[in-house]
């Protein structure tokens, strides 16, 4: 019954969207509130503070993290650069870097000898974790921050 009527108002893409990103995201979303996804859906443009924020509280068993609080703990971590602003946004390639760090996901024969932003890309995109047009230079929106996201926590678990 609620099916037919999302796809009544919503069309057929965003019904299939949405009922696949909650097959993308099991676990994270009971770590995260309601809110706190729909305002991520509405970024436009991700600061470094809120994908530290999601994928460390996805990554660890901490949930409840803040955003300043994930941001300075990924920053002590060596997992974002050193001159980082936390409201600065994140690029596709700090945030591959983020992701492999806070998952602890083993790269490729490049990514051991120089393990940085540019492999952990290179890693991702050779995973799919990141599909579709893409660079390395470009800002990431919430969405496909989640959908990044919900595969490597399908792929590599999480909290």
């Amino acid at each position: 019954m609620y099916f037919l009527i999302i796809y009544k108002y919503m069309g057929r893409k965003l019904l299939i969207f949405f009922t696949g990103l909650l097959f993308l995201l099991p676990v994270y979303l009971s770590a995260q509130t309601a809110a706190e996804l729909e305002a991520m859906l509405q970024t436009q443009a991700v600061t470094n503070a809120q994908a530290a924020k999601f994928v460390l509280a996805s990554a660890e068993a901490e949930a409840n993290i803040s955003a300043e609080n994930a941001f300075q703990q990924a920053l002590s971590n060596g997992w974002l650069k050193k001159d980082a602003k936390s409201d600065s946004e994140i690029t596709l390639s700090r945030l591959s870097f983020l992701m492999m760090k806070a998952f602890n996901i083993k790269g490729g024969m490049m990514y051991s000898i120089a393990p940085g932003p540019r492999y952990a890309y290179k890693s991702m995109v050779s995973r799919n974790y990141i599909q579709g047009a893409s660079d390395p230079g470009m800002n990431v929106d919430g969405e496909r921050l989640l959908l990044i996201l919900g595969k490597v926590i399908s792929a590599e678990g999480g909290e």
